[in-house]
């Protein structure tokens, strides 16, 4: 898989993407990030850096629209993909196998350190946690381009379960859109995924934790009943699963 990672230089010296073959949406949300980018550079402690997340995210939203069969980010000719890239200063973009647009972690985590608020801080050191690759969750175990199995019995499931609850306990308001997001998507691990990566015992350390832990969320209802399908045998997740 094809990725460009983009290093943290002044952002004023990118060369501007701009082509004739870029959709207008797709080159409005490019321009909307690079100025947000730009005042987040520029300022502190005023929300700065949360709206260039956000303008980020409406980047992805617009190279991920599918029209006529293909996405923006695959139909771009190599030169405008090169040039999409080199100006997208703080992103992770790929295409060949899977198609990646996602926020450069470590990028960001630099960024709130050096111009953020504490609820930056907070926030990027956790997306770091949760996705040190940028890419893929820590409870997830990649085995291809674009599967994985999940990682029961590590911990990790409760714990960024934890992580994502709290923060939006202790920041509310804030990166909100990013925060369900990552509340849902490893709640569906717990509740929905049927590859395991190791066994059925794993499986059951990691569900009865997660009930110990936090006895009241949302989902503990879920989790219990995947318990008892558990221990029962009857269970639809997949022990040792190779995905894909």
């Amino acid at each position: 898989m094809r990725i460009m990672r983009l290093a943290a230089v002044a952002f004023l010296t990118m060369s501007v993407v701009s082509s004739a073959e870029i959709p207008s949406e797709v080159q409005k949300a490019i321009d909307a990030y690079r100025s947000a980018l730009t005042a987040a550079q520029q300022r502190s402690n005023d929300g700065a850096i949360e709206r260039a997340f956000a303008a980020l995210t409406s980047v992805r939203d617009a190279l991920l629209q599918t029209k006529g069969g293909e996405t923006a980010l695959e139909a771009l000719s190599p030169a405008d993909f090169d040039r999409l890239t080199a100006a997208m200063n703080g992103a992770v973009i790929g295409r060949d196998e899977v198609l990646v647009v996602e926020v450069d972690t470590d990028y960001f985590l630099k960024l709130a350190a050096s111009r953020g608020s504490r609820v930056d801080r907070a926030f990027f050191a956790s997306l770091r946690a949760t996705y040190p690759d940028s890419t893929w969750p820590i409870y997830v175990e990649q085995q291809t381009d674009y599967s994985g199995c999940t990682r029961f019995g590590t911990g990790t499931l409760v714990s960024e379960y934890r992580r994502w609850t709290r923060f939006t306990a202790g920041f509310p308001g804030r990166y909100t859109a990013a925060v369900r997001r990552e509340v849902e998507r490893v709640s569906n691990e717990l509740t929905q995924s049927t590859c395991a990566c190791g066994t059925n015992a794993s499986v059951e350390q990691e569900l009865g934790q997660f009930l110990r832990v936090v006895p009241r969320a949302p989902i503990s209802a879920m989790v219990s009943a995947r318990l008892r399908a558990v221990r029962a045998g009857r269970s639809d997740i997949r022990p040792q699963c190779i995905s894909g």
